[in-house]
């Protein structure tokens, strides 16, 4: 027969419940796995120059960014984000309330924007504090419009 050790019956429940309470501790919640296959789901757009370019939603890009899309979208509405450059056409529903099209970015411009955040350590950030990183948006704009002039260009 196994002796019994004092030690574990007088703390073997510490780790159940809260110190002091008789309610217990919940189950540590795992975090779901990242999909980063943000890459794979994009559009073809073709620019006013005739170059076709491969466009990407504000879903990719919050996948890109480990973010949710309401998110980036509070981000944009805030000014924290800059706007997209590229828009597919607005459609017009049946009671004819107008439905701006889907946020397009190129793939340059998601990239650039999730090396931005890796090099000011934001992309794994649980929250961003935008008041320490004021010069932040305004670098992801520079790179935005050069990328889009540089994409602009005619061949």
């Amino acid at each position: 027969m196994a002796e019994k050790d004092f030690i574990d019956d007088m703390f073997g429940e510490l780790d159940v419940y809260y110190p002091g309470s008789k309610r217990k501790r919940k189950e540590p919640v795992e975090k779901p796995v990242v999909d980063n296959t943000w890459e794979k789901d994009f559009f073809l757009k073709t620019l006013p120059n005739g170059r076709e370019l491969q466009v990407y939603t504000i879903g990719s890009l919050a996948k890109a960014l480990n973010r949710t899309i309401p998110t980036l979208r509070q981000w944009m509405q805030r000014g924290k984000l800059p706007q997209s450059p590229y828009r597919l056409p607005s459609k017009t529903d049946k009671n004819g309330k107008v439905a701006e099209g889907r946020r397009l970015y190129s793939k340059a411009m998601v990239e650039i924007t999730v090396e931005l955040f890796t090099k000011a350590g934001l992309l794994d950030a649980d929250r961003i504090d935008w008041d320490t990183h004021r010069n932040f948006t305004s670098k992801i704009a520079e790179a935005w419009e050069s990328i889009r002039a540089e994409e602009s260009q005619s061949n």
